[in-house]
């Protein structure tokens, strides 16, 4: 008889299924994997990291209630979850959040002093670009480009086709283009 993989080598859908076999270890490795992205996302459509820790603890307690999933991976199922919170909380506010940092990474190697402004001033335009977009083009680029999900994913979360999807994301590029100055482009 084999013993059974520690929680850290088996797959989403291997801990998801011991989960809802009892074991609550399964659930806390998938709550390590992903909730510091879900977080992330959600910092990005909300702009403020307590509301986005809040609609992750949320969107996990409510992976919690359901214990029965729709059709898909576990990434689509919490980002599904963590998107229609963000929609919630979003249609609640009287104004748009401002996205904080849209790509808070740096470039690892070390860049000449005018390189780097201008590197800070492209980022800084770009955040504000996307922070300009409507919300539903925000949460495909959001998803599609800063977590790297494909399109089929992207369009299980959002409730789209992967047509739809690649559409509005084209769209979002060219509105992206037509928002960022072209001198810092």
């Amino acid at each position: 008889m084999n013993a059974p993989l520690p929680a850290a080598e088996r797959s989403d859908d291997q801990l998801l299924r011991a989960w809802s076999d009892g074991e609550d270890r399964a659930f806390d490795e998938l709550y390590r994997r992903w909730a510091g992205r879900v977080t992330a996302f959600c910092l990005r459509m909300l702009g403020r990291r307590e509301e986005a820790e809040e609609i992750c603890v949320d969107a996990f307690a409510r992976v919690v209630e359901g214990r029965a999933r729709p059709q898909g991976s576990f990434r689509s199922w919490v980002f599904t979850v963590a998107h229609r919170a963000c929609i919630d909380r979003l249609r609640r506010r009287t104004r748009t959040a401002r996205v904080l940092s849209l790509f808070g990474r740096t470039a690892a190697t070390a860049l000449d002093p005018e390189e780097g402004l201008l590197r800070g001033e492209r980022e800084r335009a770009l955040a504000r670009a996307v922070d300009a977009l409507p919300v539903d083009h925000r949460a495909i680029v959001l998803l599609a480009v800063v977590q790297e999900l494909p399109a089929r994913e992207v369009g299980e979360i959002l409730g789209l086709t992967d047509q739809q999807v690649r559409s509005q994301l084209s769209y979002a590029r060219r509105l992206l283009r037509d928002l960022i100055p072209e001198e810092v482009r």
